[in-house]
């Protein structure tokens, strides 16, 4: 399996030698990015209530953009670092206007890194699917998105098993990422990553990390080929 992209049925394209500066179209052009196809088809899920103002014109798993869009909104589940460098990689290529990360939390450092790395502007995943449909259209408009630090949102929910921290903590140990690891690509303490892998272990009902990382294909967490050959191409080059 390789990194795959889905092209969305009925999406706008723009007209050859468009130029990416120019006035936002509507509905807007958005491209989808995430290692996970859970992770991403549930985003999707999340705007289709609002295709009159948001048209998704591709499904990016592991890859890149390689269709004209107005903004990438990428989320940064299981890989906060990671997401970073690969929105490098997106403004380099030069297909997407302006690239937005959607995440759980943000530090100072990580604001600063994403910043660097051209990211237009980073979003909460506590706001409301309305209100993230009016963010990107203000990001799309050239307007300033502003977001403080915020530390205090684990993604808890009551309906689920396992919050979105735990399963991001399920998915990185299923990588084979040691606790360091966690806590610098999620920017966390690794006291808190040893709370949240024990955490994991009890709501699992496992003894060890190898029983948690097993776990992971029962939640659509099993590692995504794109993400080891980067960790290995990464781990080699260190």
């Amino acid at each position: 399996m390789t990194p795959h992209r889905t092209d969305v049925d009925g999406a706008r394209t723009a007209s050859d030698g468009a130029n990416a500066s120019s006035l936002v179209r509507h509905p807007l052009r958005v491209a989808l990015v995430n290692d996970y196809e859970i992770i991403v088809r549930g985003l999707h899920a999340m705007l289709e209530p609002f295709s009159d103002r948001i048209a998704i014109v591709e499904h990016d798993v592991g890859s890149t953009p390689d269709r004209r869009a107005d903004i990438a909104l990428f989320d940064t589940f299981a890989g906060r670092r990671d997401a970073i460098s690969r929105a490098d990689t997106i403004v380099q290529e030069g297909l997407v206007d302006r690239i937005v990360l959607y995440t759980w939390d943000a530090t100072d450092s990580f604001l600063e890194e994403a910043r660097s790395a051209g990211v237009s502007a980073v979003i909460l995943k506590t706001t409301a699917g309305a209100d993230l449909v009016d963010a990107l259209e203000r990001v799309a408009e050239g307007d300033d998105v502003e977001l403080s630090p915020s530390n205090d949102s684990n993604g808890t929910t009551v309906r689920e098993p396992l919050s979105m921290r735990e399963r991001e903590v399920l998915a990185m140990l299923a990588l084979g990422y040691r606790n360091a690891e966690i806590a610098r690509e999620l920017y966390l303490s690794v006291d808190t990553v040893k709370t949240y892998v024990r955490r994991l272990f009890q709501k699992l009902d496992v003894n060890n990390r190898t029983q948690a990382a097993l776990r992971a294909a029962d939640y659509g967490l099993a590692p995504p080929v794109s993400r080891v050959e980067r960790l290995s191409t990464d781990r080699t080059e260190r």
